[in-house]
């Protein structure tokens, strides 16, 4: 009988074994280097991919091991072109030192110190917008004053209605559904409990006024004339913020906007700076040595900003057609200030040192180096000729490029003009090109390194 027992327990642990899934199994072989499970775990969560539910799809984690191994293969390529020693790889590496570093200063100096005591209220509305403007013949007509005027006396009107049937006894909720031009309407007008920045001005100053109840005047804003009811109000610390909103995704929003609050105070402490200046009317000057700010002993001069600015320019960015006025330079010019300051603040208190930041800051780096350079192989050799944007608008004039107007009450197609959608054609055909270039890329480098899956390794189904 001991035997026996003995027996089922030396294959209880055998099957346990044999059934184990270990950090170091290996899932994924190419060009004799291993991916390991514990890697790809690793990776999965670097990526703030949802790694409890890849491990329950096999479908899932081949797709994410061809995605690790070419960003791996990426990096590589990156390094044997010589290409990480070029400028914009010198910029990718700042931003990726910048973003790590500031990231630890925020959960020291604000995530983990930050204290706020606010005043947090739950609302229902009823909105009864007013545009301030009509269609006129399929256009868009502004409302003369005396129009605009006359439409807001209307829902005023109609306003005062609605507050007298709540204070008669009718529920809010159901005239929300009735009439709210709001999207809470859905709701029964109910949004949840909201701190002062995320109101309204004129609904804000109405309702620091109102005990909990119907606000008893509707409130004019520049969307329209708002029904407030105040149902609660509390005073929101770090501590009790979970207890009293049970909604997740609600409190995480306001906490959210908290700590931005927290962070932008912390930022104008570091502005008041001695040894600290901005000089805003540069970012507008030609001469690229001019400075546009100061942090200490570091300078950043019409050149840098320029500099930037063609990082951003660059063809397969989003921002590559986005004319940089005189506004977009003065945002980016204040944008790398307010890094420069806080970059300054986590140096002297030693945060480049901290281990983990540095490891952060590789991974973040070679995430970035791949990334570029997998932009580099989609763009090579991309051109799209007048000949093609033509005939792309002549095979697809007729479903894609038109557009319906009204005429005498009848809805009739028009085609668009081809110079009003050539400029659309040849993004669209570059986007094309560009997705076909860097799809075949990658099947070739999982061909050529003999990308292998061991599926016998894989969870899930």
């Amino acid at each position: 009988m001991n035997r026996l027992l003995f027996a089922v327990c030396v294959m209880g642990i055998i099957i346990g074994f044999v059934g184990c899934k270990c950090s170091s199994d290996v899932l994924a072989t190419y060009d004799e280097v291993k991916i390991t499970r514990g890697q790809f775990k690793e990776w999965l969560e670097d990526k703030q991919f949802s790694v409890e539910a890849i491990l329950k799809s096999k479908k899932q984690q081949k797709d994410k091991l061809e995605m690790m191994a070419i960003e791996n293969i990426a990096l590589e390529e990156a390094k044997k072109e010589n290409l990480i020693t070029t400028d914009k790889y010198k910029f990718l590496e700042d931003m990726a030192y910048e973003s790590i570093l500031l990231k630890h200063l925020y959960n020291k100096e604000i995530k983990d110190k930050a204290e706020f005591n606010e005043p947090a209220y739950h609302l229902r509305q009823i909105l009864l917008r007013v545009r301030d403007f009509k269609i006129v013949n399929n256009k868009r007509v502004n409302l003369s004053a005396i129009e605009l005027e006359k439409a807001y006396g209307e829902a005023e009107n109609r306003a005062k209605e609605i507050i007298g049937r709540i204070k008669n006894g009718e529920k809010f909720e159901e005239l929300a559904k009735m009439y709210s031009d709001d999207f809470s309407k859905k709701n029964g007008g109910d949004i949840g409990y909201v701190v002062k920045d995320m109101l309204q001005p004129e609904v804000a100053s109405a309702i620091e006024k109102s005990k909990p109840g119907i606000v008893e005047d509707p409130i004019k804003t520049q969307q329209g004339v708002y029904i407030i009811q105040l149902i609660d109000k509390q005073e929101l610390t770090k501590k009790n913020l979970n207890k009293i909103i049970k909604d997740e995704m609600q409190a995480k929003r306001l906490e959210q906007i908290l700590m931005r609050r927290a962070a932008n105070s912390f930022i104008e402490k570091l502005m008041s700076a001695s040894d600290v200046q901005f000089n805003e009317k540069n970012c507008k000057s030609k001469n690229p040595n001019d400075i546009i700010f100061k942090v200490g002993d570091s300078s950043f001069t019409v050149a840098d900003l320029e500099k930037r600015i063609s990082f951003f320019q660059h063809k397969g960015s989003s921002l590559s057609k986005v004319t940089f006025d005189d506004a977009k330079k003065i945002d980016i010019a204040k944008n790398a200030f307010k890094v420069a300051l806080l970059k300054r603040e986590a140096i002297k208190e030693n945060l480049q040192k901290d281990k983990e930041l540095q490891k952060e800051f590789e991974k973040r780096k070679n995430m970035l180096y791949a990334k570029e350079y997998m932009d580099y192989i989609a763009e090579r050799g991309i051109s799209v000729s007048p000949k093609e944007i033509r005939d792309e608008y002549e095979k697809y004039k007729d479903t894609r490029f038109t557009k319906f107007v009204n005429q005498k009450g009848k809805q009739v197609k028009q085609f668009l003009p081809f110079e009003k959608v050539k400029d659309q054609i040849e993004s669209m055909l570059y986007r094309k090109k560009r997705a076909e270039n860097l799809a075949k890329w990658k099947r070739d480098m999982l061909h050529i390194n003999k990308f292998t899956i061991h599926e016998d390794e894989l969870e899930g189904k």
